[in-house]
């Protein structure tokens, strides 16, 4: 090949990857540039491997807008970082589409089937049929027979953490392993919903080994296996991971810890556990679940949406087919909207009087039909356990030994603390 042949080659190519670095569909939001075959993800891994979602939040600052555009290989993305647009996304229909990829399709011998990953519908059908059966069995409002089933897991999770019951692999010592305490107590009280079953206390140590092994895989960020092993029991593993996460809290702010207890004491004494018919009266020990949601956001970018049609997003256009994915972390963190973000302070969702704000602005099951459709279980969930712990124990880190770093969660599908061993102190 000639000098003069190879030179017009070079540019040539050089031309075309500047078109296909600097292409976008017109009116599309500000962004990084593209290379071929990683479009934009190669510059957010270099910004930030281990939470590379955070770049986002910075890349904001860079381009001046809150709605971000660019490309995740040869799909064009757009990320909302602000509590409009998100809600925006959230409760849109034409935003309410899935991704169809291999790994979605794994679960399912090749086909669109289930809730979680389908839309469309099909979907729709689904989710209704779901939603209607789940409600039965005590998903979306009261049930007084899984209600008694939780108080029961409870019981057994006190009475290990005290140490009258023995189960030396999570309690020994005086020190309890968290959160690998918890596993037994969320998965029975799920599969008393989907299943009408329990395992039995002698079975414990299986559904730990089972909780253990599904963090690995959520940790490992490895979707295929997750997908694998369905949505229900990493569930469990998401509310033991947010109980670790409040009491990790509750020890860096004693001062929070303490008005929740006189709380509990104050409302429901120390003869009987805390009740769904006290939470009501317990607007503190509830902020402090929604703060600890807050400043931790389990799922910083949520699962990702699909736009089903041409449309626009607070003035941007957005094509059909385009991912839109849900920074809830960076909304969660944002010192526009909450004024001081890095503080844990559950007074923010109290009102003058101290009673809860009938708005929640945090986001941590979504939004909208997409909205998770065990919220209302988890949230019954973690506010019985939370509350009953707090009401029966307090916490201090063995001696010498630091406390988990609020700031460093070990990333993954959901970001998590370690595993570690702490004092749980009865309290007099």
């Amino acid at each position: 090949m000639s000098p003069v042949l190879l030179l017009a080659v070079i540019v040539l190519l050089g031309v075309l990857l500047y078109r296909h670095a600097v292409s976008r569909p017109p009116n599309f939001p500000p962004g990084p540039i593209r290379l071929p075959v990683f479009g934009s993800y190669l510059q957010l891994l270099i910004g930030n491997y281990a939470y590379h979602y955070r770049i986002l939040d910075k890349m904001t600052l860079k381009y001046k807008s809150k709605i971000l555009g660019f490309y995740i290989g040869s799909l064009p993305t757009i990320v909302a970082c602000d509590y409009e647009s998100i809600k925006e996304i959230l409760l849109r229909p034409e935003f309410q589409g899935r991704i169809d990829s291999i790994i979605t399709r794994t679960r399912a011998l090749g086909k669109k089937l289930g809730v979680f990953f389908v839309d469309g519908p099909f979907w729709e059908e689904q989710r209704r049929f779901a939603l209607r059966h789940m409600r039965d069995f005590g998903f979306g409002r009261r049930s007084k027979t899984l209600e008694s089933q939780i108080e029961r897991e409870i019981r057994d999770l006190i009475d290990v953490m005290e140490g009258s019951r023995r189960a030396e692999k999570v309690h020994k010592n005086g020190l309890t392993y968290l959160p690998d305490i918890l596993y037994p107590g969320f998965m029975n009280t799920i599969l008393a919903v989907l299943m009408g079953m329990r395992f039995s206390r002698d079975q414990d140590e299986k559904l730990r080994i089972l909780g253990n092994k599904i963090m690995l895989f959520q940790r490992s960020d490895d979707q295929l296996l997750l997908i694998a092993i369905d949505f229900f029991f990493p569930a469990a593993t998401a509310l033991s991971t947010t109980i670790t996460q409040v009491i990790i809290y509750m020890m860096h702010y004693p001062e929070v810890c303490r008005k929740v207890q006189m709380e509990l004491d104050s409302v429901v004494g120390r003869n009987k556990l805390p009740t769904l018919d006290d939470r009501p009266s317990l607007p503190y020990t509830e902020a402090t679940l929604r703060e600890a949601m807050r400043r931790t956001t389990l799922t910083p970018i949520s699962v990702p949406h699909r736009a089903i049609k041409d449309t626009y997003l607070k003035g941007y256009f957005v094509p059909k087919n385009t991912v839109m994915i849900t920074h809830l972390w960076s909304m969660h963190m944002s010192k526009e909207f909450w004024g001081d973000p890095e503080a844990f302070r559950p007074e923010r969702f109290l009102d003058e009087n101290g009673f809860l704000k009938k708005k929640d602005l945090t986001l941590p099951f979504g939004a909208g039909k997409r909205l998770c459709a065990g919220e209302t279980f988890a949230r019954n969930n973690l506010f019985l356990f939370f509350a009953a712990i707090m009401q029966n124990f307090n916490f201090q880190m063995p001696d010498g030994k630091a406390l988990p770093d609020i700031n460093n969660q070990i990333p993954g599908l959901i970001e998590t603390p370690g595993e570690f061993w702490v004092q749980a102190i009865p309290r007099p």
